[in-house]
Formats: structure tokens, sequence, C-alpha cells
């Protein structure tokens, strides 16, 4: 038998509809880096007309960058007051840039010189993951601050992992 103390103090459930909701924000990220991981390397070698050891070389720096990014990301996320909370700005303001440069690693400059191509690509590459940190740290640390009931934190996760 439950205690009624164990149920009284125990959070409510979150409705469904914000499960789908929270869920349905991984689509983004998920379209993002499964269009990246398949079709970027590719089109740097064959529409961009890079070496694939440069087309390799960019890809890496812009990588790279994820591993300065992600801790500092982290650290302001936490620490933003504003009157939307911890997260929301990061989800209102950065989604534009996010989207933007996304598109930007699609142009082809009409420069034919390989080490500029490189050079603009991996900056394109940095901007673009930086600006996928701002916006999918905040959104995925909003799962502990949604609910404090472990059972519903793994609900909400599960939702995200559908859309994923």
């Amino acid at each position: 038998m439950v205690s009624p103390l164990r149920i009284i103090n125990m959070p409510p459930k979150l409705p469904r509809r914000t499960k789908w909701i929270y869920g349905s924000g991984d689509i983004a990220f998920s379209l993002t880096n499964t269009i990246l991981s398949v079709y970027f390397a590719i089109f740097l070698t064959d529409v961009v007309g890079l070496s694939a050891s440069l087309a390799a070389a960019a890809i890496f720096i812009g990588r790279s960058w994820d591993y300065i990014n992600d801790p500092l990301v982290g650290y302001l996320s936490d620490r933003t007051r504003s009157r939307w909370g911890r997260r929301r700005p990061f989800l209102l303001f950065c989604i534009w840039p996010f989207a933007l440069s996304f598109i930007l690693l699609w142009v082809h400059p009409p420069w034919h010189s390989q080490v500029w191509l490189v050079v603009y690509y991996a900056l394109a590459y940095v901007l673009f993951d930086a600006c996928f940190t701002l916006v999918s740290m905040p959104y995925t640390a909003l799962t502990p601050e949604l609910t404090e009931n472990y059972d519903e934190r793994t609900s909400l996760t599960s939702h995200r992992m559908f859309f994923s």
C-alpha cells in the first residue's frame, strides 16, 4: 500500500500535450545533424570541388569547436537570469541564427582557391555549431526543469527520442 504522504508530495504529471510539444523540438536538431552527416562531405567534394582531405579538414575544424563550445554554452545557459527564465532566451533568439548558419553551409562562394574555400567552410561550420549549441543545450536542459519526477523526465526524454 502506498503511503498517503507519498501521494501528496508527488509532483503532478505533465500533460501529454506538453510532452509531445517538447519532444517535437528535437526534429530540427535531428534533421540538421542527419543532413550534415550524410551529405556535407559529398557536397564539399562533388559540388564545391574540394579534395577529400581538405573537405575533411574543414569538417574537422568545425566539429572540433564543439569541444570548446558546449561547456561554454552550458555555463552561460545555467547562469542566465532574465524575465523569460534561464533557457527561453536561447530558444527564442538563437533559432534564427541557427537556421541561417545552416543555410551558409550550403552556399558555394565564387572563389576558386581551395585554401579560401576550406577557410569559408570551416568558419561556416564553426558558426553553425555555435548556433546549434546555443539552441540545443538549453533545450536539452529543459527536461529536469519541466518536472522533478524521475518517471516524467524519462517520459519526456522518450518523447524527445521519438522525434529524434
